[in-house]
C-alpha cells in the first residue's frame, strides 16, 4: 500500500472530504487529488498532512509506523479520553454526565475536544475483505462537535431498535443511511427519531480488553 491509498484511507476514516481535509493541509482540493491518485509521491506540505490525518509522516511515506511510534510523542502531544459502551450511551443523554462516570481512559490526540470519546466497534459489521477495514475490537475517537457530511463515520443511536451503531454516513436525495463496509450488511435508514452522536476523528487497534 502506497502513500496514496494511506493517506486516502485515513482521510476516509476521519470523516473528511478532499476539500476539508486540503484546507486544513494549506493545498488546493485537486494537489490532494493527485496525491490520492498516486501521480504525487512526495507531497510538498507533508508535515502539515501528516499532522492534519493524525498520524507520522513517515508511516505516510513508507508504511512503517512501529518504526517511528517511539519518536511521534516528541512532536505530538497525547491526552487520555473516556471509553464509552453502548449500555452507557443508551442510558443517558446527557453526555457529560456519561462521560463523568466513565471508568476507563486511553490515549488520544492533543486535537480532541474534552467532549471526545472512544467507542469500541463490536461485530463485523464494519469488517472489509479489500480496502477500508474497521473489524471488531477497534476504537474509534467519537466527537460529537463535528459535522457529520456525506461519507462521514458516525455514531449513530437508533432509538426505536434501542441500540448504538457506528457505520458510514450516507446522503442522498434527502435521506440519509448507515452503510456498513461490509457487502453482507444492509444500510440502515436514518429517521427523525435517530441521532448522530458524533463523527469519528480517530481509529485504533486496542490490545486491551
Amino acid at each position: 500500500m502506497g502513500i496514496a491509498k494511506r493517506v486516502k484511507e485515513k482521510r476516509i476514516a476521519l470523516g473528511l472530504t478532499q476539500v476539508e481535509l486540503a484546507s486544513r493541509v494549506g493545498i488546493s482540493q485537486q494537489s490532494l487529488q493527485k496525491i490520492e491518485d498516486g501521480h504525487t509521491q512526495n507531497p510538498r506540505k507533508l508535515l502539515n498532512l501528516a499532522k492534519a490525518l493524525n498520524c507520522q509522516a513517515d508511516w505516510l511515506l513508507n508504511g512503517h509506523e512501529d518504526e517511528v511510534r517511539e519518536v511521534s510523542s516528541h512532536y505530538q502531544k497525547r491526552i487520555e479520553r473516556p471509553l464509552l459502551d453502548a449500555a452507557q450511551l443508551l442510558r443517558s443523554h446527557n453526555l457529560e454526565e456519561t462521560l463523568a462516570t466513565a471508568k476507563q481512559l486511553f490515549e488520544a490526540p492533543e486535537a480532541a475536544s474534552s467532549k471526545a470519546f472512544w467507542y469500541k466497534v463490536i461485530g463485523d459489521s464494519m469488517s472489509n475483505q479489500t480496502g477500508l477495514s474497521i473489524p471488531d475490537g477497534y476504537l474509534v475517537l467519537i466527537e460529537p462537535g463535528l459535522q457529520p457530511t456525506h461519507g462521514s463515520f458516525v455514531l449513530a443511536r437508533i432509538n426505536k431498535a434501542k441500540e448504538v451503531t457506528f457505520k458510514q454516513l450516507v446522503m442522498d436525495a434527502g435521506q440519509s443511511y448507515l452503510k456498513p463496509l461490509n457487502g453482507h450488511y444492509l444500510p440502515v435508514t436514518l429517521s427523525r427519531d435517530d441521532e448522530i452522536i458524533g463523527v469519528a476523528r480517530e481509529v485504533k487497534r486496542s490490545l486491551i480488553d
